[in-house]
């Protein structure tokens, strides 16, 4: 069992031939020796422990205690309406030329 908790991480899962460092015929027979120790009940499928660790931390870094920075709103309707306004500039101006155009 030593050998076979090597390839699996703290989450339970199977590690990949990269972190591994196997040869493909060696990470199938790793993955099915592991298969059949979780059906035998030598190891579980899922390590319960650290994941409730794992998910502790997770939802300490998401709800953490820091307040949340005040967006700022009026900056970027300021903005908006600036490149809004632009464009109706720019389609203005190309309406009046296709109409010089057109009296000529």
């Amino acid at each position: 069992m030593s050998l076979i908790n090597r390839f699996i991480s703290e989450q339970g899962k199977i590690l990949s031939r990269r972190i591994n460092r196997l040869t493909l015929k060696q990470q199938r027979l790793i993955t099915l020796a592991i298969k059949q120790a979780r059906i035998l009940s030598f190891l579980p499928f899922r390590n319960y422990e650290n994941e409730k660790q794992f998910q502790a931390q997770s939802i300490s870094i998401i709800t953490g205690s820091r307040p949340r920075k005040n967006r700022h709103i009026p900056q970027l309707t300021e903005k908006y309406n600036y490149n809004r306004n632009l464009r109706n500039y720019n389609q203005n101006l190309r309406n009046n030329n296709r109409n010089l155009s057109s009296d000529c």
